[in-house]
């Protein structure tokens, strides 16, 4: 595909975010994509590439909010998921987002967002975890590390090494290094908090399945048909028994669906602004 049918993605700063986005002939709906714990806005750019979102007239975000890809954060910043709702639904807010995108970290920020029921428009949340069990093995463990302070120390100096042995076989391999080298931009202190901040909304929720069973708002939760991240019997039947929640499965994916199999998510995108259940289209 050449430069001429694909140009290149646009990218700017606003507000301590930082923004790359396609450039439609014309915008009649705006999608907000955030990326997962340790990676950036970069993840997202094979689907803000796919010209099925701009014959849809999708104005397309992904963003790197502050305290993600390196970005510095306001003084006394506390990396819980509650305040990077806020920070969401204020970015949506200004940007006029009818559907806001989370995969992994942020699909959890996502649930935050949905069970406050501030935020009007629809929510595509991708591999969420829905109790602290759910999590991976590895996340667990480097969650506890971190709360001891000598051992955390040591065991966050030394996590790029482990990090990329885990991710060799999870990210495609043509984009390998370019997206590790992405992973690798935020500070450990910052990964740290954020890990805290995670576990700490877990364990303070316990059951986030039945929490976002009360939204108002039209969600999608997609898990590939290979995803890492758990799922109980009893989160899945709380999710297919919730009057506005909807799940997904994405074949062909694991937990990185958004590199696996970045064209199946962008038409999961375009089916929910489609969904007649959400809000009238524009």
């Amino acid at each position: 595909m050449t430069a001429t049918q694909h140009p290149p993605l646009r990218r700017r700063e606003q507000g301590g975010w930082a923004i790359i986005e396609n450039e439609p002939a014309a915008v009649r709906h705006r999608v907000l994509m955030l990326p997962g714990l340790f990676c950036t806005a970069e993840f997202y750019t094979a689907m803000l590439a796919d010209p099925a979102l701009a014959e849809a007239d999708v104005l397309a975000m992904a963003a790197d909010p502050p305290g993600f890809a390196g970005r510095p954060v306001p003084s006394g910043f506390d990396y819980t998921i509650e305040r990077y709702a806020d920070l969401v639904e204020q970015f949506a807010a200004r940007e006029a987002v009818d559907v806001i995108v989370g995969h992994s970290y942020f699909a959890n920020v996502g649930i935050e967002i949905a069970a406050r029921g501030d935020y009007p428009g629809r929510l595509l949340l991708l591999s969420p975890s829905f109790s602290r069990d759910d999590e991976e093995h590895d996340l667990i463990a480097l969650d506890e590390a971190g709360h001891v302070p000598v051992v955390g120390t040591l065991v966050w100096l030394g996590i790029n090494p482990t990090l990329k042995k885990g991710m060799r076989d999870r990210l495609p391999s043509d984009r390998f290094t370019e997206l590790f080298a992405q992973m690798k931009r935020n500070p450990h202190a910052a990964n740290r908090r954020l890990v805290a901040g995670f576990f700490d909304n877990l364990r303070r929720h316990g059951d986030l399945a039945s929490r976002l069973a009360g939204t108002g708002n039209t969600v999608w939760v997609a898990r590939g048909d290979r995803d890492e991240v758990g799922f109980t019997a009893q989160e899945q039947a709380a999710i297919t028994g919730a009057p506005h929640v909807t799940l997904k499965t994405i074949p062909g994916a694991a937990h990185f669906s958004i590199t696996d199999t970045p064209h199946e998510v962008v038409e999961l995108v375009l089916a929910l602004l489609a969904d007649p259940a959400g809000p009238a289209q524009a």
